[in-house]
């Protein structure tokens, strides 16, 4: 990391000096400032790797706990929400469709009692003719015999 390089200008005291170059930032420090600095980077570096340790145990946790992560929280919000949204829609819908299909019922009801009522009127109706015609006829026949040929008629003693 340091290479001598002779008598130049420390960047700390601007002595010249015996230096040593630092061939991370290209300063010359003397001897008496080399160690601190020195020590600086080494302070630098630590704080370094304490961060990569800490990004590094974050990284862990994301990768062991992944519905930890606030992308999928969102997306587990947005899931629930949906579902809320969606399960409030289909009750309405199945309330409206409850509502719309009893109106039908009842008119499908009102018209099949309808129907219903001319049945048992047309029933009444064969069954009466029925009996006019099964029942022997309201007409008989009556003769007449004053006459050298007895005059027959018919005569009617009810309504068909």
């Amino acid at each position: 990391m340091a290479t001598a390089t002779g008598k130049t200008h420390c960047t700390i005291c601007g002595k010249e000096k015996a230096t040593i170059r630092c061939s991370g930032c290209l300063n010359e420090f003397c001897y008496k400032h080399w160690e601190p600095h020195r020590q600086e980077l080494n302070k630098q570096l630590d704080e370094i790797e304490l961060n990569r340790d800490l990004f590094r145990q974050l990284l862990n946790q994301q990768i062991e706990q992944p519905n930890n992560h606030v992308l999928m929280k969102q997306i587990n919000q947005w899931e629930s929400d949906s579902i809320k949204k969606i399960t409030k829609t289909a009750e309405e819908t199945r309330q409206i469709l409850i509502k719309n299909n009893n109106q039908y019922i009842h008119q499908v009801e009102v018209k099949l009692n309808e129907l219903t009522n001319q049945l048992c009127q047309f029933r009444e109706e064969l069954n009466r003719l029925t009996e006019q015609l099964t029942k022997p006829l309201n007409i008989s026949i009556q003769e007449d015999s004053s006459s050298f040929i007895s005059q027959i008629s018919i005569v009617r003693s009810g309504e068909l």
